[in-house]
């Protein structure tokens, strides 16, 4: 029995998603592990007006891992409870414990049930967490208690009925090979040598025969890829979410087939995601220029995420652009209303966070003559589950507009806040002209900003690796707004796109319009001008 005090983690409260039926409690000997995220020595430092300026690993840990002390204490508190440690990562600011769930429940002061709700089995709470007294202030977040899925999206993909039908239609075809896109784009010239770009994933697989068919027939030599498990996830399964995999791998590997790629998979839910940002940021042994992002969830959505999970991934996130890695992540796939239903306007999380780059969709449309024109991203009515699709984009509730952010764009909410404005750039998205990849064995058009986001992290490497020893652009975001809504990095290396809208909420969306928009960002990229541009500030 715990005697020791405890006292309520802030930011911890998690709410039951409606229409969950309750399963049963879970198992008193039921082994549940945990991440925990700590304090650091102090906070990260502010990162506005440091274009191109990045410290080390090491630095890090040094100045901002957390302290020895804390570390201590935490382990001793723990075990003295019955935990067990099973992994201590300073420099990460976290630490992983485990034991039984009736060990557990006493520890954080909680009872711990299992749901179902829309097809899916999970270990939940509601309410918020506690933590014994003395560790007050020391831990900052616990995650790994409630196992609900933390992502809603899929790539949207239209197949080929072979390979062969595929390759019979390409001079007709309106879908386009990654390293076409590239030329579209005006990306700068390579291969991405020398760079290594990360890519997060939840569930499916990487699968080299796939990455074979797919080299092949766009011509390009074969990626190396690199499978990272995070918590113990399985990295060559076929359950459906294989297809974002090989969309992300193969949209990097065919624009940068030279780049080292290292795909890190993890679970679902919060823990996956604090523990794969964790791990992909502070990858010492495979030290990243660039991540990619194809998935999120809707960051004020009723049952989704916890304020302290939110807090923990933005945490990590701004490490990253301090260590001068570009975080690409897509903007979500249901346009205004981002799959929430409400009638209200969303947008998705980590893609909210002001320390990465939110990619957006356009279509991307090609004539007979071959002229190319360019709009927002809208198919059909917007919304997947009616086979459409439409680019993320609107105002953030979490967080505030940062200074750097000068943009009118205002939320279509009554009575938001002035909060942080998505997507910051975009690419072409739709799936009905979108990129030709292989998954399963098979050959078609995929899409969403599940393709576009990549498609950025791959032009990041390219510029990398153009700019030359010692540097790289690391945390672009601020830089594209330099100037106001008609100026700055973001109008000069960007194409303006003005047409289209996101609306799929029944207060409306937004529109595409001359400068930035809430739609499509400063629009798609000129690779050629935004290395120009960055040459000129880095």
């Amino acid at each position: 029995m715990n005697n020791k005090t405890l006292v309520v983690l802030k930011g911890s409260a998690r709410q039951v998603r409606p229409g969950a039926k309750v399963l049963g409690a879970a198992g008193p000997d039921e082994w549940i592990e945990v991440t925990l995220k700590l304090r650091r020595k102090k906070p990260l430092p502010d990162l506005s007006g440091r274009p191109g300026q990045r410290i080390s690993r090491a630095e890090l840990e040094a100045n901002y891992g957390t302290a020895p002390a804390d570390v201590e204490k935490v382990r001793t508190v723990l075990t003295s409870l019955g935990m067990t440690i099973i992994q201590e990562d300073p420099a990460s600011a976290s630490m992983k414990a485990g034991g039984p769930a009736n060990i557990v429940e006493n520890t954080f002061g909680i009872k711990l049930l299992h749901y179902s709700h829309d097809g899916e089995s999970y270990r939940g709470r509601r309410g918020n967490l506690q933590i014994p007294a003395e560790l007050d202030g020391i831990i900052t977040g616990v995650f790994g208690l409630d196992t609900r899925r933390m992502v809603k999206r899929r790539p949207l993909r239209k197949r080929s009925k072979s390979l062969e039908l595929a390759r019979r239609k390409a001079a007709a075809r309106s879908w386009f090979f990654p390293a076409e896109l590239a030329t579209i784009y005006n990306f700068p010239d390579g291969d991405g040598s020398g760079q290594t770009v990360g890519i997060l994933e939840f569930g499916g697989g990487y699968f080299q025969d796939d990455l074979a068919t797919f080299s092949q027939n766009a011509n390009i030599q074969m990626p190396t890829v690199k499978a990272v498990s995070v918590n113990n996830t399985p990295t060559d399964q076929r359950d459906g979410a294989e297809g974002e995999v090989m969309l992300d791998v193969e949209v990097v590997g065919g624009v940068c087939p030279k780049a080292t790629i290292v795909v890190y998979f993890s679970t679902f839910d919060e823990n996956g995601w604090v523990s794969a940002l964790d791990t992909a940021v502070h990858d010492a042994e495979n030290p990243l220029s660039v991540l990619s992002v194809s998935w999120g969830y809707a960051e004020d959505a009723q049952g989704a995420w916890s304020d302290g999970a939110i807090d923990a991934i933005n945490d990590t996130l701004k490490a990253a652009a301090l260590l001068g890695v570009t975080v690409c992540v897509a903007a979500g796939d249901d346009g205004s209303d981002d799959q929430v239903g409400d009638g209200h306007a969303h947008v998705d999380f980590p893609s909210s966070s002001p320390y990465v780059l939110a990619v957006g969709g356009t279509t991307l449309q090609k004539s007979k003559s071959g002229k190319l024109t360019e709009v927002a991203w809208k198919d059909g009515d917007g919304l997947r589950q009616d086979n459409g699709g439409s680019t993320g984009g609107g105002v953030s509730v979490h967080f505030s507009r940062p200074d750097w952010q000068t943009v009118s764009v205002q939320s279509v909410n009554p009575g938001a806040i002035d909060g942080r404005v998505i997507p910051d750039v975009a690419a072409d998205a739709s799936a009905n002209t979108g990129y030709w990849t292989v998954v399963d064995g098979q050959g078609g058009a995929s899409g969403g900003t599940s393709a576009s986001a990549p498609l950025w992290a791959a032009l990041i490497a390219r510029i990398n690796a153009s700019l030359g020893t010692g540097k790289q652009v690391g945390y672009l975001t601020p830089l594209l707004y330099q100037g106001n809504d008609n100026g700055g990095l973001g109008a000069s290396g960007c194409k303006d796109i003005t047409s289209g809208d996101n609306d799929t909420a029944s207060v409306g969306g937004y529109s595409a319009g001359p400068g930035y928009d809430a739609v499509t960002g400063w629009g798609s990229p000129d690779g050629a001008k935004l290395l120009a541009g960055l040459k000129g500030v880095l």
